[in-house]
């Protein structure tokens, strides 16, 4: 995995999420806590994860065309520059929380062209053989960011110099820009020879949501995301409150218990899940790292008793091992989508897992909220738990996932029929 790196173009390519995310971590802390000082409100708070969300989630099928009408690299440089400015306009307006969260909105369009045709360019830098192994690298790099970035936040916050905070991640913008442009790899648009090259932006984005939904492998995908990311959502919204007002963990213990979710992230993305992606089919695993996540969000309950009982270092286990079983389902599910979504049409096929990966999490989010209320903070994250479990016992036996194990990927199958001529 890590020889994807002598590759220069990836690196390039690579360079640039590292700089950018990194940026991306330091001002998403700082604009939770400024919001939180301004407004005094935890529905305002909310409001900033909505804010987040509500643009991939809403926007991103009609924006995912882009990605497979326009040269990719341009899009993702143009994407750069004007979060750039967004970031710089925050600047301005750092003492209002509304108009901070509607930046926020703003700049998450932004994210909503760029993502897809970063996820479409994977496959034209590293070879369709290399999906998986870049895919893993790509997911570590972003959960260590998500501690390193905060953690920088946390340090310039404590000298209350909002202007440095926000001139960092504009300046990230900008290198990522300024790599992105370095990249000569050919970031082509649709297949010119191909029958959809010649539709208007209309008839690309019908299109796209068709083709998708017209493969069976593809189309299960896409319902299988619906109740995971339904249960992150739940999860994302009752971890803050079990850790805070459940557990009563210290504040130090708390910003070092968020980063060890980025820990095991790590570790499951640059190392257990590639291990496992050697023996077992990609399907196999998505199924078993649900039903992982589902029984330990059930492991809350007495999760309790032996934090009274042996202190805070139970505590600790299981939110690295959240980290970990998060990274068995999102390689997995990242690899076979975008190893099975036919090149001409992997834009459009990105922005519409986005858009229903958010869309489903933000209701997650609404009833995690509702069921905490009825039932309590660690009933309610444990229901969604057995609820995933339930639902994931009947995949194996729909016709979908029958579709989805026949799935080998490109590295594997020639490495299979590397094996088969040997024998012969």
């Amino acid at each position: 995995m890590f020889s994807l790196l002598k590759n220069k173009q990836y690196f390039r390519f690579w360079s640039a999420q590292v700089i950018s995310q990194l940026g991306d971590g330091i001002t998403r802390l700082a604009i939770m806590y400024l919001v939180a000082i301004l407004s005094k409100d935890p529905f305002m708070i909310g409001l900033v994860i909505f804010a987040q969300l509500l643009p991939t989630a809403v926007f991103g099928v009609f924006l995912g065309p882009l990605a497979d009408r326009y040269n990719r690299k341009w899009l993702m440089v143009g994407s750069d520059v004007y979060r750039m400015l967004i970031v710089l306009v925050m600047l301005i307006f750092h003492d209002s929380a509304p108009i901070l969260i509607l930046l926020i909105v703003l700049q998450g369009l932004g994210s909503a062209i760029f993502d897809p045709a970063r996820s479409a360019s994977i496959p034209d830098i590293v070879g369709e053989e290399n999906i998986q192994q870049a895919i893993s690298l790509s997911q570590g790099t972003r959960s260590a960011m998500d501690i390193i970035g905060p953690s920088i936040g946390g340090l310039l916050l404590v000298a209350g110099n909002y202007t440095v905070i926000f001139l960092i991640d504009a300046s990230t913008f900008l290198l990522s820009a300024f790599l992105l442009i370095g990249l000569t790899i050919s970031t082509k648009k649709v297949d010119e020879h191909h029958p959809t090259s010649k539709e208007n932006y209309r008839q690309s984005l019908v299109t796209g949501i068709r083709e998708v939904v017209k493969i069976p492998a593809l189309r299960f995908l896409l319902v299988l995301l619906m109740p995971v990311t339904l249960v992150v959502g739940v999860l994302n919204t009752n971890l803050v409150a079990v850790l805070t007002n459940v557990f009563e963990v210290s504040g130090a213990h708390f910003g070092l218990l968020e980063s060890s979710l980025g820990i095991g992230a790590i570790a499951g993305a640059l190392f257990i899940g590639p291990l496992f992606m050697k023996h077992v089919r990609p399907s196999v695993l998505l199924l078993l790292g649900t039903i992982a996540i589902g029984c330990w969000m059930l492991v809350i309950i007495p999760l309790d008793g032996l934090r009274l009982s042996y202190g805070i270092a139970p505590v600790y286990a299981w939110c690295i091992m959240i980290g970990v079983l998060n990274t068995l389902i999102n390689v997995p599910l990242s690899s076979l989508f975008l190893g099975t979504t036919p090149a001409y049409f992997r834009g459009r096929g990105s922005s519409l897992l986005g858009a229903t990966a958010n869309s489903f999490q933000m209701i997650g989010i609404l009833f995690g909220g509702w069921i905490a209320g009825l039932i309590g903070i660690l009933n309610g994250v444990a229901f969604a738990g057995a609820l995933l479990i339930f639902v994931v016992l009947f995949i194996p036996f729909l016709r979908g996932y029958k579709d989805l194990h026949q799935i080998i990927p490109k590295k594997r199958k020639l490495q299979q029929t590397g094996s088969q001529a040997a024998i012969d």
